[in-house]
């Protein structure tokens, strides 16, 4: 990795610039044209190591309730499971893991009323009704920002 390409990805990161160009300013401060960076970010994503660039939101603070998911899927029923979980757009993040309790998903809804109303969709939907609802209790603000070597 290079110089310029720590730079790149350090100003996705860090430093994106919330202006009505945001990849002209990166590439400014990069040293290179805003066509470069655009065509750098496009073979991150060809060769599978950026997936999106995208905003984070406080979702609380929008009015949106959310809470992590787990659920206990038998094997005979996963790929099923999976689908109709994955058929939703409130479903932000859906996982498998090995644990007794392994499908785990992030849901999100404009009210406590909806997602309520689409877990049971899920539960009736999928047979599915060993659920845990893991809301936030308290908010510990983490950064995620990778070293880039």
């Amino acid at each position: 990795m290079t110089t310029k390409d720590r730079k790149l990805l350090k100003g996705l990161q860090t430093d994106f610039p919330l202006t009505s160009r945001p990849f002209a300013a990166l590439a400014a401060e990069a040293g290179c044209t805003e066509k470069e960076m655009l065509a750098y970010f496009k073979k991150l994503k060809k060769d599978g190591m950026l997936r999106y660039i995208a905003a984070m939101f406080d979702l609380r603070k929008l009015g949106i309730v959310s809470s992590l998911i787990a659920l206990r899927v038998p094997e005979s029923k996963l790929n099923k499971t999976v689908k109709i979980i994955n058929a939703y757009p409130n479903i932000s993040h859906n996982y498998l893991r090995a644990d007794d309790y392994n499908v785990w998903f992030t849901v999100s809804a404009a009210s406590e009323r909806k997602l309520k109303a689409i877990l049971a969709e899920i539960r009736k939907k999928s047979g599915i009704n060993d659920m845990l609802d893991l809301r936030t209790r308290q908010v510990f603000k983490s950064q995620a920002v990778f070293e880039l070597r």
